[in-house]
């Protein structure tokens, strides 16, 4: 196993907003996603609606952006 970091909920936070900006960019600028894949990442976004966050201090990423 690799040497474990330590990261606190704030960095762990800003890291995770990083990818998701770099993901959404990366995203836009691609050519139209397949339907099977726009229809898991729906599936994705139902399922997240109905689980509990594992971070019950942080604001939702979509929530945010829109």
């Amino acid at each position: 196993m690799r040497n474990r970091i330590d990261l606190d909920p704030k960095q762990s936070r800003a890291i995770v907003q990083e990818i998701g900006e770099r993901l959404r960019a990366f995203l836009k600028e691609g050519p139209e996603l397949p339907g099977s894949l726009r229809a898991q990442i729906g599936r994705l976004r139902e399922l997240e609606e109905q689980s509990p966050s594992i971070i019950p201090s942080a604001e939702r990423w979509d929530k945010r952006r829109r």
